[in-house]
């Protein structure tokens, strides 16, 4: 028993002195995928009861996991912490000190209002504070944030100014070794001193004015555990004159009918399709256009398919028979924009796991990912997953293994775990098929993509000229990899390692975890992704980016290796 109470108080000790920042980041859509500027947001903790409220120009919200305040008791320092940074507002350049006691490596990036990465650096400093001059060229709101050893820090910076370039600059030591108790954040505006904890549900609302009336947008509500971005979506557009619809169903309901179908218009004399949905006059068929709700000639819904984006359509019923050609009302509709590549996927901007681990999704092309690795020690039913010791052959094939990437559990909160494919599989059958089918290891609604999925993402990747590093479509590896200074670095237009800050167009956010093969290989230099399909009974396909590639490319690794894994809508 006394062991047990010791361990706890150790706990309630570290989590007091090691509490995180969590940065809540707000835009704003109309209907029409447009960007509109928030007037206020609103957040509600539903957990704890409490609300706050941001206003524009104030676009980002942040909290502390934990009371908010340090803990000035037991006198302790967080490990790593940012000082707001001097001047704030500034007019292009700032100066910002980071107070660090733990030894590693830091990266520090800056992002600003719509998540994008506006500048990065890494460090490996002494205990002690450190101070770092801060230059952005463009008016706005950032956050400014310090990872190490799976510990963040986050500071809010308001631009006002030109700095001609973006970019992070170490100044160098100011004190050493200084563990002096730190002060509470203070409640200025976009920081709360209310109380919050991992896991508490929330909820988001933001007021916008379109059309010269203030509009409410869809609330989100959720559990959060990470700092996010949200897009707060209103159901007007700014331009209403045109109804903002999916494309909706038409019914068929001529029983005596020998041809039924539709015709679709998007106003132009030269564009008319017509589709056909049942056609007795032969043998009986079903268009791939129709999804039937009923055996036989009757009632048919049209699924329809292949639009363009922001564009009005009409579309009408017809039926054929010995009368002649019977017509439907006309329903008009209008287009809403494809999801953007690198947006938090529509309706699922974040998942989380069984272990409550919260993951960021990303959308490209018409595939929802992960935008992380996957972390989870156990299966969605609660099954749990071995812990491999780092002893196993890589033809360990009987039992389910993750791994600690590196052979380090402080690497985890980044870069996930590695699992051999039997832990990532668990058990199911290898599939080709796109969808593959195959859950595994993924959470509810999501699954394990298999080796044709994979190839769609490339596929898609490599049709866009603004994803090839210097127009060759092999050469994806950049648009796809984090742009961080995580990678080891190479000399060589398009390689990964090449310039990091200008990877990761996608938004995919690969991280090289590295491998497990019997032993611990790679970190810091390749990323490794298992596949639901195998080549044999001994390899399965996987997809791999390193720092000296200029594309990704596919492997077939023994089964018993320690891979990452990410998961994708089902």
């Amino acid at each position: 028993m006394r062991r047990i109470f010791l361990f706890i108080s150790a706990m309630y000790i570290g989590i007091a002195c090691f509490a995180q920042d969590v940065t809540l980041t707000f835009t704003g859509r109309d209907a029409n995928n447009q960007y509109c500027q928030l007037n206020r947001v609103l957040i509600t903790n539903l957990t704890r009861g409490w609300q706050e409220t941001i206003y524009w120009p104030d676009t980002t919200l942040m909290m502390q996991n934990g009371t908010g305040i340090y803990d000035v008791e037991t006198m302790c320092t967080p490990s790593l912490q940012l000082s707001p940074n001097n001047p704030n507002p500034f007019s292009g350049t700032t100066d910002v000190n980071l107070t660090v006691t733990d030894a590693g490596a830091v990266t520090l990036e800056i992002t600003d209002v719509n998540g994008h990465i506006v500048g990065t650096h890494r460090v490996r400093p002494q205990c002690g504070v450190h101070q770092f001059r801060i230059h952005l060229s463009t008016a706005g709101t950032y956050v400014m944030t310090a990872r190490q050893n799976g510990k963040t820090s986050s500071i809010k910076m308001v631009n006002k100014g030109n700095g001609d370039t973006d970019g992070i600059k170490y100044l160098g030591i100011v004190r050493a070794n200084d563990y002096s108790p730190q002060q509470p954040k203070s409640g200025t505006r976009g920081n709360t001193t209310h109380p919050f904890q991992f896991g508490d549900q929330m909820e988001y609302v933001g007021y916008a004015t379109i059309n010269g009336t203030e509009e409410e947008s869809q609330r989100i509500s959720q559990a959060q555990g990470a700092s996010q971005i949200f897009t707060l979506v209103f159901a007007v557009g700014q331009n209403q004159s045109a109804i903002v619809a999916t494309a909706p169903a038409t019914n068929i309901t001529q029983t005596s009918a020998t041809v039924g179908g539709y015709v679709i218009s998007d106003g132009g004399s030269a564009v008319t399709e017509r589709g056909v949905c049942y056609d007795t006059t032969a043998a009986p068929t079903i268009s791939d256009h129709c999804l039937p709700t009923g055996a036989g000639v009757g009632a048919f819904t049209n699924d329809l398919t292949g639009l363009t984006a922001h564009t009005t359509y009409y579309v009408r019923a017809y039926a054929v028979n010995a009368v002649g050609v019977a017509y439907g009302d006309t329903v008009q509709f209008t287009t809403m924009a494809a999801p953007a590549d690198g947006e938090p996927c529509p309706g699922t901007p974040t998942l989380i796991d069984v272990d409550s681990n919260l993951y960021n999704t990303v959308q490209i092309g018409q595939q929802c990912w992960m935008r992380e690795n996957l972390k989870t020690t156990k299966y969605a039913d609660n099954t749990p997953i071995s812990l491999g010791t780092g002893t196993e052959p890589n033809t360990s094939t009987t039992i389910a293994y993750r791994y600690y990437p590196s052979n380090n559990s402080g690497y985890v909160a980044t870069y996930g775990y590695l699992y051999n494919w039997k832990a990532a599989m668990r058990d199911a059958s290898s599939s080709e098929s796109n969808p593959s089918g195959v859950q595994g290891i993924c959470p509810t609604g999501w699954h394990l993509p298999s080796d044709a999925e994979w190839t769609q993402l490339t596929d898609y990747v490599s049709s866009r000229s603004e994803y090839c590093c210097g127009g060759n479509v092999e050469s994806i590896g950049k648009a796809l990899a984090i742009n961080n200074y995580s990678w080891q670095s190479e000399v060589g237009a398009c390689l990964v390692g090449w310039d990091p800050t200008t990877n990761n167009a996608t938004g995919f956010s690969a991280r090289p975890a590295g491998n497990y093969t019997g032993s611990y290989n790679t970190f810091g230099m390749f990323a490794f992704f298992w596949t639901a399909t195998q080549k044999d009974g001994a390899h399965a396909w996987n997809r791999d980016i390193g720092y000296n590639y200029p594309g990704i490319y596919t492997g077939d690794p023994i089964k018993g290796c320690g891979l990452s894994v990410r998961c994708i809508r089902n």
